[in-house]
């Protein structure tokens, strides 16, 4: 009897040093996400492969750490289980403050900017005299404000994305409010822009 409880004991101890180390192994993973600055795609999938090659490119012209998201998005109301998951989840990732950079189609990207999930681009856009990649449609009226701020880069403007495989057609590019990566991001932006 002293025996097999013994063995229950050690079964036990050794059950739980091993999910000890899963849990330590997926803290490490998620850890080493929130040090890169993490880019969401919301539309079409580019697959991993092209992800890794769009990852390495902009981490060599940004000269920091990237991470790419993908969520299908259609534009149109979720049809399927798959569809209504992506949804969720990028309303989760929102929620939990997830997620430097953001592209997104106009129908979102005006939604969330109305609602003050976006950092004003505007003295960035300025600074960086990318006023081409932008027009009127990259303005949006938050909901308690008077007037328009710029909150968004037209995706189109993005030929990297555009190289491996992401649809930019109607698409911005964002920065979400609660990163606590701001300039990090803004540099990943100008990679995303070709910029320097």
């Amino acid at each position: 009897m002293i025996r097999t409880n013994l063995k229950k004991t050690l079964v036990l101890i050794i059950l739980m040093g091993f999910a000890a180390f899963l849990l330590q192994g997926c803290s490490n993973t998620t850890d080493d996400i929130n040090k890169k600055v993490r880019i969401v795609l919301v539309g079409n999938f580019i697959g991993d492969e092209n992800a890794q090659k769009l990852v390495s490119e902009l981490e060599k012209k940004s000269k920091d750490k990237v991470y790419i998201d993908q969520i299908l998005y259609t534009g149109e109301t979720p049809k399927s289980e798959q569809e209504f998951a992506f949804m969720q989840k990028l309303m989760v990732m929102l929620a939990a403050g997830e997620g430097d950079i953001y592209v997104l189609d106009k129908k979102l990207f005006t939604n969330y900017a109305q609602n003050g999930a976006f950092y004003s681009l505007k003295s960035f856009v300025s600074k960086n005299r990318l006023n081409k990649f932008i027009d009127d449609t990259c303005y949006v009226k938050e909901k308690d404000k008077s007037s328009k701020d710029l909150y968004g880069i037209k995706a189109d403007s993005s030929e990297i994305l555009k190289k491996y495989g992401f649809d930019t057609t109607n698409k911005y590019l964002t920065v979400y409010i609660r990163s606590n990566k701001f300039a990090r991001a803004q540099k990943v932006l100008l990679a995303l822009l070709n910029g320097k």
